[in-house]
């Protein structure tokens, strides 16, 4: 059997899992809230499994799972607006103010994934730059318009 076609042991692919699920889950119950962020996480890792060769020599891993899990959505019934699944307890989502939920619903797909990786979970703008392929500078930009609106939408007016 040709080595480049094998799929990992249970072992390297369990140490995979260990590295990647924690981002990749962030990622995705970011973007499409607690139970298809967690439904997309478990599809990504699952067809990594089955196509490990695929996935030899991506140098972001992360972010290739990540649009693996965005495919994996669109076989979904929309469930509502992230954020807004009661269940989301056993995710790592924080209590947020009950007037943030619709707020983050008015953002972009992108703004809001950005606003609560970079907010609620704490990553790096140059981590959300790798996950979407995009510039820090774009992170940023996109972070300042949706601070903005949400402030707007908040009506906060002292940020500080």
């Amino acid at each position: 059997m040709d080595v480049s076609t094998q799929g990992p042991t249970r072992t390297e692919f369990r140490a995979f899992v260990h590295d990647v699920e924690p981002q990749l889950l962030d990622a995705l119950v970011a973007t499409y809230g607690p139970a298809d962020g967690r439904e997309a996480t478990v599809d990504a890792l699952s067809w990594a499994w089955e196509h490990w060769d695929r996935l030899d020599g991506v140098a972001n891993k992360v972010g290739y799972l990540y649009r693996v899990g965005q495919s994996a959505t669109r076989r979904f019934a929309a469930r509502g607006l992230p954020l807004a699944d009661s269940h989301a307890s056993s995710s790592r989502l924080p209590d947020v103010e009950p007037a943030l939920v619709p707020a983050l619903a008015d953002l972009s797909d992108q703004q809001r994934t950005i606003v609560l990786l970079v907010h609620a979970f704490d990553w790096s703008q140059t981590d959300v730059a790798a996950l979407l392929e995009i510039t820090p500078s774009t992170v940023r930009e996109h972070l300042r318009r949706a601070l903005e609106r949400l402030r707007h939408d908040l009506e906060v007016n002292d940020a500080h």
